[in-house]
């Protein structure tokens, strides 16, 4: 699919408070890091982002997730839309091509996937996703594997089980939590014997961040 221009109205950031949600990685190189939360503009609605990696950074995972309060449970856009907005949004990127279509199970529900090619200060080959299932929390993003590799399904799963509740939330995100916390994936395991166990020098199936210097992509919008 060719790549499409959509206007996108800035989001209008939050007064200064602490994140609600952060990324559990402590042994990750690169601490995950929360960006100001902003108001959308067409809904009014408050989004937290979490961020790991960069994208121009191609040897490590570029991770990036907003999460959005939704007060009544309710659907989303189409992903390619949600995506195409999100890059177009000050990332300074766009979906330069398109893959194929998938599910996978989180502990958040089920959610649809979808390839991509993002463009921008270089290429990466990411997966787009975001839930299918209403509910409290909506979540979207994408995921870029290292190294001009593709994510695999697991890595996906993995990144969206690191997200916990930070400070004081609602009671309604509580209980989203309390519930996904019993829908866990043991096969994500604790990081640390993740890492232990894949003597690699790029991240596991978990998306860690090697131990190397990093590299920068190359231009290819010359």
């Amino acid at each position: 699919m060719p790549t499409v221009a959509r206007a996108a109205r800035p989001a209008i950031p939050v007064a200064l408070s602490e994140p609600r949600f952060r990324l559990d990685d402590p042994d990750a190189l690169e601490a995950p890091r929360a960006e100001t939360a902003r108001l959308n503009p067409a809904t009014g609605r408050r989004e937290d982002v979490l961020v790991q990696g960069g994208f121009d950074i191609i040897e490590a995972p570029y991770l990036r997730l907003t999460l959005t309060g939704t007060p009544e449970p309710e659907t989303g856009p189409r992903l390619f839309v949600t995506l195409a907005r999100r890059a177009a949004d000050g990332q300074g990127l766009a979906v330069i091509r398109t893959g194929e279509h998938g599910t996978i199970a989180t502990k958040f529900g089920v959610v649809e996937t979808l390839d991509l090619t993002l463009g921008g200060e270089g290429r990466r080959n990411c997966t787009g996703f975001a839930t299918l299932e209403p509910g409290a929390l909506r979540l979207d993003g994408w995921l870029c594997a290292p190294l001009g590799q593709a994510p695999e399904p697991r890595a996906v799963a993995c990144a969206l089980d690191r997200i916990s509740l930070n400070g004081q939330p609602s009671s309604a995100l509580e209980s989203t939590f309390a519930t996904t916390e019993a829908r866990r994936d043991p096969g994500c395991g604790p990081r640390v014997v993740a890492m232990k166990n894949a003597d690699r020098d790029v991240g596991g199936e978990t998306g860690s961040i090697p131990a190397r210097r990093p590299r920068k992509a190359p231009d290819t919008k010359k």
